[in-house]
């Protein structure tokens, strides 16, 4: 019914490809007719003409496995981006936009009323008047249960034996094995294959990185009494392992230096740069310069500047960290 259809491919693979595309492309709205007419006539069928039923989900999903179920009041954006493995079942009334994929493995099953979106449109009111989006696809693994009214939204992965409570906003990914509710949806406990309660392994959250870099250091100029300002280098340690930092400094004018921070475990230093610093009492000459910090366990660094060259003013630069 639709292999007919002329429409733009190249504006059509923006969409595929999670790029930002218009709504308005060659075609789109004689595909998104054609789906359209094949919903309208799915949900006309009678209820005990099941052969029919199946011949009509194949002819409007992409892909479809053994022994699907969907009950009436179903809509498709376009249809052949939804693929379904065995065993699926949608109840009454589910919505899927699908300008990206929605994919579900095998024994799904979706209460009445849920909803699969993969259309985003932009925050900017003039790109969304012009009627650009993206579309990020959805994706759903084995054994799942959706109860009635979910909602998933753009870009979401949700495990495999997954039980998803009735009411549900999906708007991050959702790991194997678990039952998540809520809006937004977050896990609620684990369970095994039996759906019996199992105790996730307890891992201590990784506080920090271990490699950080400032690219804007710059030793502000002294007075005749005091300086008119300083910067500061400020390290977090979190892990009970004490933090041995190598930091490099860079120059535009000259070879790099090194010196090595201490922090103890579960402590934080603040290592002020207009004076000796380090195991190595180095003193950073005036001027520009730039940090490259390397530690041996995770940590959190700030670099900050007090200036009274102007305004009594502190603030902190930019890093990055890896």
């Amino acid at each position: 019914m639709r292999n007919h259809i002329d429409y733009d491919r190249v504006e059509f693979e923006k969409c595929m490809r999670g790029e930002m595309y218009n709504t308005t492309f060659r075609g789109r709205d004689e595909l998104v007719t054609a789906a359209l007419m094949l919903c309208q006539e799915y949900n006309r069928i009678p209820a005990n003409d099941k052969k029919r039923r199946e011949e009509l989900v194949r002819e409007l999903f992409g892909k479809v496995g053994k022994n699907p179920d969907v009950e009436p009041n179903v809509f498709c954006g376009f249809g052949f981006n939804v693929e379904v493995g065995d065993n699926f079942f949608a109840n009454n009334g589910c919505n899927f936009v699908d300008p990206a994929k929605i994919t579900f493995g095998n024994n799904v099953f979706i209460g009445p009323d849920c909803g699969f979106y993969t259309a985003h449109h932009p925050i900017d009111m003039e790109l969304r008047n012009q009627l650009y989006e993206w579309a990020f696809p959805i994706s759903v693994g084995d054994n799942v249960w959706f109860g009635g009214g979910c909602r998933v939204v753009p870009g979401v992965t949700i495990g495999s034996n997954v039980v998803i409570g009735a009411g549900s906003v999906v708007t991050h990914d959702i790991p194997d094995n678990c039952i998540a509710a809520g809006n937004p949806c977050r896990v609620i406990r684990y369970i095994d294959e039996h759906g019996k309660t199992v105790q996730k392994e307890d891992k201590s959250m990784d506080y920090g990185k271990k490699v950080w870099i400032f690219a804007d250091g710059d030793m502000p100029p002294q007075g005749d009494e005091e300086p008119f300002g300083h910067e500061a280098l400020t390290i977090t340690n979190c892990t009970d392992v004490d933090a041995e930092v190598k930091v490099t400094v860079l120059f535009t004018d000259r070879e790099p230096d090194q010196m090595v921070l201490r922090v103890g475990g579960r402590r934080v230093n603040c290592f002020r740069l207009d004076y000796p610093v380090g195991d190595e009492n180095y003193l950073i000459p005036k001027g520009q310069y730039s940090l490259i910090l390397e530690s041996n366990t995770p940590v959190v660094a700030v670099l900050g500047r007090l200036d009274r060259r102007k305004d009594f003013a502190y603030y902190e630069m930019d890093g990055f960290c890896m």
